[in-house]
């Protein structure tokens, strides 16, 4: 195994591959940057849909468009920047 390809395991702190998602060692499940960018998509998703029902509808239907916005906003933030945490986090492990 080369050097680039292992990382070190997240609970015992053994070097394990870098494509393992269970550590072979402790049964640990490595974290994923793939679940923190599918929580970016669907805060888009959310914020295109949440614009258009809270610029055309009144009522209480509005108020459930701008929050639906307001969450979609949040799942892309939150999702960005978890994903560029978890980068961080496995190029560290990586030394």
């Amino acid at each position: 195994m080369s050097r680039g390809s292992t990382v070190v395991c997240i609970n015992c702190e053994e070097a394990i591959s870098a494509d393992a998602r269970i550590c072979p060692h402790c049964g640990e499940l490595q974290p994923s940057p793939l679940l923190a960018a599918l929580l970016a998509v669907i805060g888009v998703f959310a914020i295109l849909v949440g614009f258009p029902v809270a610029a055309f509808t009144v009522g209480l239907v509005r108020w459930a468009g701008f929050a639906g916005v307001l969450v979609g906003i949040g799942l892309v933030f939150g999702g960005y920047t978890s994903y560029i945490d978890a980068q961080a986090q496995r190029s560290r492990r990586a030394r």
